[in-house]
């Protein structure tokens, strides 16, 4: 009798765990989505987007950089408006006009998803970012997650980073 309550109280239990594992992906994924909605929300309102959401834009994978990027597509309420570009932009120049560190290495890794339409922009950021330190540049690519692609992974050859 023991055994046959013991195996629908472990089924129970297992699919407890199963969706709590779920919803913890679900809300990591989803953080990344609620600073891009808060950062969209100012950006409407034409107020000024403050330095630690900005940060937060910069994807840290294909995934979130695929939500980034939606934004300029069609169907996005954002799609009308140059918010990609014009928050690209921001980030970017946190490091080479305001100076700021803490936009460093985020720059660099954010510069490291240049493809497409937008590669130009983020490869002349990225080339100014470079040129006011390359010391600086070549000792921050263990930082960098996808270091060994290009354009980063281009530019750190050319300056014999090691």
């Amino acid at each position: 009798m023991n055994k046959i309550l013991t195996l629908p109280f472990l089924i129970i239990i297992s699919f407890l765990t199963l969706g709590n594992s779920t919803e913890l992906k679900t809300l990591n994924e989803s953080e990344y989505e609620k600073n891009l909605n808060t950062a969209s929300e100012l950006y409407l309102g034409k107020k000024k987007i403050p330095e630690s959401i900005l940060i937060k834009l910069v994807p840290e994978n294909y995934t979130e950089f695929g939500l980034y990027y939606g934004t300029t597509g069609p169907d996005h309420k954002m799609g009308k408006t140059d918010f990609f570009y014009d928050t690209t932009r921001l980030i970017f120049e946190q490091v080479t006009s305001e100076k700021n560190s803490d936009f460093y290495l985020p720059s660099l890794n954010l510069a490291s998803f240049a493809d497409g339409e937008y590669a130009e922009e983020f490869i002349e950021f990225l080339e100014l970012i470079i040129n006011s330190d390359k010391e600086k540049f070549c000792e921050s690519l263990s930082g960098i997650k996808y270091k060994n692609r290009n354009p980063i992974k281009y530019y750190s050859e050319l300056n014999k980073c090691e």
